[in-house]
């Protein structure tokens, strides 16, 4: 697992972060593989929204699965290289930190529910396809999770 900061805007508490991704690891039983976790700012993200999704504009957080969709049914193929790798989620922290003064919460909070919400799009979960699966499961671990780290529930991240 790596937690990169390629920003220079706000302050982060990386070793804070880490041990948060390691706990969204636990609750959502991905301890058999690693991801990671990229904060960049809104000139990155906004580029990365438009090479891989065609929309030039920033965005708060991107996942890129490690693997293919068709082969996201938790089910990794043994002794690939990439087998024990579920992906990467990037985050703008100038749009973290945007979203969060509008909904009147931390940025740190923000940013702790958008490592949550990529992590389960790794998954392969999709709330613009399913039925609310995706953000009901977003807001219960939110709630359990701020029992370790504070700062309950709030919007779901888009």
């Amino acid at each position: 697992m790596a937690v990169l900061n390629r920003q220079k805007q706000i302050d982060l508490d990386l070793a804070g972060l880490r041990k948060y991704v390691r706990e969204v690891r636990r609750a959502l039983k991905m301890d058999r593989g690693d991801f990671n976790v990229c904060f960049v700012n809104d000139e990155e993200i906004r580029r990365l929204n438009s090479l891989y999704r065609d929309k030039p504009k920033p965005t708060d957080v991107l996942s890129f699965p490690g693997q293919e969709e068709e082969e996201s049914d938790l089910a990794k193929p043994d002794g690939s290289e990439f087998s024990d790798f579920w992906g990467d989620v990037v985050i703008s922290v100038d749009t973290a930190s945007r979203n969060a003064e509008i909904e009147g919460h931390s940025t740190e909070a923000e940013i702790r529910w958008l490592i949550l919400h990529g992590a389960l799009h790794l998954l392969g979960y999709d709330h613009e396809k399913d039925q609310g699966e995706m953000t009901a499961l977003e807001l219960s671990l939110r709630e359990r999770l701020a029992q370790t780290f504070g700062a309950s529930s709030g919007r779901p991240a888009a």
